[in-house]
């Protein structure tokens, strides 16, 4: 293993450790995108402990030469950290990181399209250059993106789409270096991330009470993955609204959906496969209760006369169902520009400090719901 350890340099043995990684980085040893070797290996390969190697390592991922990607080890970005202070200005491109949610393209996701035609037109109204950058959720593919993100290409990005913990580590490690970064839809716990957050556990609680005021007992509701951080607070707020209104809801009236039409057609089957079928149905999204709508259709029953039905979104097909469907209205434009305008504020340093921004929801009425 190259380099040597001097025991008469002032420096500690992890600080050498850090400059000789730093060394054969630079030498072409690791290239960018590659993955360094674990930690354990190379505390055999220079005799130190673990510890030792732990830190030095960690002084590399502050300089933004490596980064840990959570569960396969670390690699090379080979960029060292954004200078702010005293250097050149940051580029006036923004860049849109949408992570495609299994795969599914922008094209696909009416969603987001919304939130990325609201954030296009704040940034040409701001004068800045906006562009997509449309990424599968791909090992390889999320540590180009962070490789291209620290390289300074861009000014800063607005992260939208599957952001698990995979992806917020990727997020921090941006705001370590002073990239500005705005999340839509989590709340990443790093002191340099903004945030625009829609109030869904208040929108799926007014769903349930809303339902409930038409005097449903029997509801049914289609979920989604936990691990997204807006579902899960949709489902805090049914959860809360059940418990208040002391409703009892049947294991067998509850079903989880991948967030897209096909998902809720499913679950809503699965629903419908029960002894009896609830009177009212609250789904987390409308791509949801749209798949549900057909399946309702197909087992013979109408909507809203056997089964009243709510989305979640307003998405821009939510009005076009037939019956048109009663939802809980997400501001998507709103938030595109919301979370554009507080990216450009935070590139131009106008002593703006990272925020987080919830936005509000408003029930909408349409022709999916009736008095039980």
């Amino acid at each position: 293993m190259d380099g040597k350890f001097d025991k008469k340099r002032p420096m500690l043995f992890y600080q050498q450790f850090a400059d000789i990684i730093r060394e054969q980085i630079n030498r072409g040893r690791y290239k960018p995108g590659e993955y360094i070797p674990s930690e354990r290996q190379l505390s055999k390969d220079f005799k130190l402990n673990r510890m030792t190697v732990r830190k030095g390592m960690a002084m590399l991922i502050e300089e933004g030469l490596l980064q840990p990607f959570r569960g396969r080890g670390t690699f090379v970005t080979g960029y060292p950290a954004a200078k702010r202070a005293g250097g050149p200005p940051r580029p006036k491109d923004i860049g849109y990181v949408f992570i495609k949610d299994f795969n599914f393209p922008l094209s696909k996701n009416p969603y987001y399209t919304e939130i990325l035609e609201g954030a296009e037109a704040e940034a040409s109204k701001l004068d800045y250059k906006f562009f997509l950058m449309s990424v599968d959720y791909d090992e390889s593919k999320l540590r180009d993106l962070a490789s291209r993100i620290i390289s300074d290409k861009i000014g800063g990005a607005v992260f939208v789409g599957r952001l698990d913990d995979k992806v917020e580590d990727i997020i921090t490690s941006l705001a370590k270096r002073k990239i500005p970064v705005v999340v839509i839809d989590r709340y990443v716990p790093y002191s340099g991330v903004s945030a625009v957050l829609t109030d869904n556990a208040k929108g799926a609680y007014d769903a349930v009470n809303y339902l409930y005021s038409l005097g449903h007992r029997e509801m049914g509701f289609i979920t989604g993955p936990g691990s997204n951080q807006a579902v899960q607070e949709r489902i805090d707020g049914l959860e809360k609204a059940v418990r208040e209104l002391k409703l009892k809801v049947r294991d067998e009236f509850r079903a989880e959906s991948d967030l897209h039409i096909h998902g809720g057609y499913l679950a809503m089957k699965k629903i419908l496969g029960a002894r009896k079928h609830p009177t009212a149905v609250f789904a987390i999204n409308d791509e949801s209760a749209i798949g549900a709508m057909r399946a309702i259709h197909e087992k013979g029953l109408k909507i809203p006369k056997d089964i009243s039905l709510v989305g979640f979104d307003d998405i821009e097909w939510a009005s076009h169902t037939m019956p048109a469907l009663t939802t809980i209205k997400i501001y998507k434009k709103e938030i595109g520009a919301a979370a554009v305008k507080k990216l450009t504020e935070q590139i131009e340093d106008k002593a703006a400090l990272p925020v987080k921004n919830v936005m509000p929801v408003k029930l909408i009425l349409r022709e999916s719901c009736a008095n039980a």
